[in-house]
């Protein structure tokens, strides 16, 4: 764990390493690893680690990560509720990422608190520059009326789009829009499947409408100025993790996935197959939609879970078909098809995921943030590692040697990105050429 002062907590070291796959092609006999553990965890029977990469932040898998690296990638810890820091150890970091362009803000959702409770809160990039600490440098927000249970977010037009798991039977799952300024206004605009209750809505994206016209292309994700707009639709993805952690009844239905168009209020599946659907994005072109399934992780209902390296921790992407042009938009809408792997991650579960303007796939797992190119092989992982690697499996399981996952990210402006680790935010500077899909 780092030492540096509490108001300019930094993760050592910002290095750079190619580790390339033909590296560790062929690893000594009976070595093993568990499945949360970052891959330089993978140790021999007698427990000696056998990765030989130093404790590298950025780890190329193939060159052209470099690329997006740019010359001078760093990562940052901007807020940590920490204790040994100062902090209350609460999990306030954990989904949506919302950038406010208007704010300078980025807004982001707890994990649960008890009783039941996932907090609402903003933070300004730069607060560590304007005189508060890390311990201190987010808000929380109270919408009116509240919004609980929040998970994942987007942008809608000028407003947030938050997905509310609920609690028990009295207040259901829903898509709220919440108002990013004081006294954040908030009202719900779908909270139920023709009658039946959503499960647990966890994450949530927008497809911009079709073009007018059949030589021109179909806007892009960042075209939030359409949002407003006939058929805009909003996707999202509604496993059971509400029940899973006690505080939601049993389903009532499956875990599927959803399109939903606000100007009819039509609400229809779009995607099933799925342990538990989890994180979902589309390209820039909105061509293809990425759906994460982070199975390994299923709870039992009781608020304890159970992990199971034989389930699914697998990325699937889809081609995205348009309605023709002159098709009745209110009788049609865009569908998914051709589903097939795109990706499985090595550490953890995929579970926030975003796309680049390039094409490439970003996934917050179990060792960081992992990157796949357009074709599905993983070229690089920012990983959250310790300032000295661990030499023995029995070191890796101390604090100071603690790998930590990234739940969610999100991309601001500058080729940066804020990624949410659950008692810590980090900001994360790559190549500035590089865009976030859903960037404006």
């Amino acid at each position: 764990m780092s030492t540096a002062p509490a108001d300019k907590l930094k993760l050592p070291p910002n290095t750079q390493q190619l580790v390339l796959p033909s590296s560790h092609a062929v690893l000594p006999n009976g070595f093993t690893r568990d499945v949360f553990t970052s891959a330089h965890h993978t140790a021999t029977p007698g427990g000696e680690l056998v990765f030989e990469h130093s404790a590298a932040t950025f780890v190329a898998t193939h060159a052209s990560f470099l690329d997006i690296l740019g010359d001078a990638p760093s990562v940052e810890v901007i807020a940590s509720s920490e204790v040994s820091l100062g902090g209350d150890g609460r999990q306030f970091a954990h989904e949506a990422g919302i950038w406010v362009d208007e704010t300078q803000e980025v807004f982001f959702t707890s994990n649960l608190y008890r009783p039941h409770t996932n907090v609402i809160s903003k933070i300004k990039v730069d607060a560590l520059e304007t005189g508060r600490t890390v311990t201190s440098s987010w808000d929380e927000i109270q919408p009116t009326p509240d919004v609980v249970t929040g998970n994942g977010g987007i942008l809608f037009g000028s407003e947030l789009l938050i997905c509310s798991q609920g609690v028990g039977v009295d207040i259901p799952s829903s898509l709220s829009l919440v108002s990013p300024h004081p006294p954040y206004a908030s009202r719900q605009i779908l909270n139920n499947f023709h009658g039946r209750p959503f499960n647990a809505i966890n994450d949530v994206v927008i497809l911009p409408p079709p073009s007018a016209s059949p030589s021109e292309p179909h806007p892009t994700t960042d075209r939030i100025d359409l949002h407003g707009e006939p058929h805009t639709t909003i996707w999202f993805t509604d496993p059971t993790y509400g029940y899973a952690q006690g505080y939601k009844p049993a389903p009532l239905l499956p875990n599927q996935v959803y399109c939903f168009n606000p100007t009819t209020g039509d609400v229809r599946v779009v995607a099933d197959g799925f342990l538990m659907p989890n994180g979902i994005a589309f390209d820039w072109k909105g061509e293809k939609c990425y759906i994460t399934d982070t199975g390994v992780v299923v709870g039992k209902g009781d608020g304890t879970f159970d992990i199971n390296a034989a389930r699914p921790a697998t990325i699937y992407v889809y081609d995205v078909v348009r309605p023709p042009h002159g098709a009745d938009l209110t009788a049609e809408g865009p569908t998914l098809h051709n589903r097939r792997v795109f990706a499985y991650t090595d550490s953890g579960v995929p579970d926030g995921i975003k796309t680049d303007r390039a094409g490439n796939v970003y996934s917050g797992c179990g060792d960081g943030v992992q990157v796949w190119n357009s074709s599905g092989t993983l070229i690089g992982k920012i990983v959250m590692t310790p300032s000295v690697m661990p030499k023995t499996v029995e070191e890796s399981k101390q604090k100071e040697y603690e790998t930590r996952g990234a739940a969610n990210f999100n991309f601001i402006p500058g080729g940066r990105m804020v990624v949410y680790s659950e008692d810590r935010i980090y900001l994360v500077k790559l190549n500035p050429n590089v865009q976030g899909a859903l960037l404006p």
